[in-house]
């Protein structure tokens, strides 16, 4: 498999080429657009999420607990003292970062089936839900989200795969074939159970008529062909 440094870097510069070619085409502005490359690069250090003693999984965990502190903190009333807001947004980092995180490593295994691509279609329905509901964000720009996130999540697949190839010696290492997987096979249930779950997130997205409006319009390929070049 891949080190942690060839995913972030692979993903970084990936997630970063294609939002500078949605903000040139005025897909986006230059706040969307570095959020684009953000939520790219974090795709691209998803999969790893279920390794429990690597930097991916504590680092992933610890900026879902930020961000679910940020989030109750600003739900709340304004009659809260600062002392409780505090205390609340540290109760909500520490419930993520520590009880839940040792729930989920509890209950997975790496390559298991959070490594597949439906796990990939999941975490892209969920990120483009939270950017609607939650962070306000347009239709299309909330499925940019989730398709960067889809993209960063599939391009650490694929590298995995490529690195259980030793093109030297030419051969295929034991580990091949378990990374980039549909579903993970071995476990019927919990594969069942991440499917109803993506079914029950993508109800939940918003339309995406405007989107794949956008992805097959031959206008945005011509606009594309016409700023590539200076």
């Amino acid at each position: 498999m891949a080190n942690f440094n060839t995913h972030i870097t692979y993903a970084a510069a990936g997630a970063g080429l294609l939002s500078v070619l949605c903000l040139q085409i005025d897909l986006v502005d230059q706040r969307n657009a570095l959020l684009l490359a953000l939520v790219g690069t974090i795709g691209g250090i998803l999969p790893d999420i279920d390794l429990q003693r690597s930097y991916p999984s504590r680092i992933l965990f610890s900026m879902m607990g930020m961000f679910f502190a940020f989030l109750m903190i600003f739900s709340l009333e304004n009659d809260y003292s600062i002392m409780e807001l505090w205390l609340i947004g540290i109760g909500s980092f520490l419930l993520i970062r520590y009880p839940v995180w040792y729930i989920f490593h509890y209950h997975t295994t790496h390559r298991g089936s959070t490594h597949s691509i439906v796990a990939a279609l999941l975490c892209a329905f969920v990120a483009t839900t939270a950017s609607y509901h939650i962070l306000g964000k347009d239709d299309l720009t909330s499925w940019l989200v989730g398709w960067f996130l889809f993209l960063g999540f599939i391009l650490h697949l694929l590298l995995d795969e490529m690195y259980s190839v030793d093109f030297g010696n030419r051969r295929i290492k034991r580990s091949f074939g378990t990374a980039l997987k549909l579903v993970d096979y071995r476990k019927s249930f919990k594969s069942a159970l991440l499917i109803g779950l993506t079914f029950i997130v993508w109800f939940m997205t918003p339309d995406e008529t405007r989107f794949w409006d956008t992805l097959t319009s031959a206008e945005t390929y011509q606009i594309i062909s016409a700023r590539f070049l200076p």
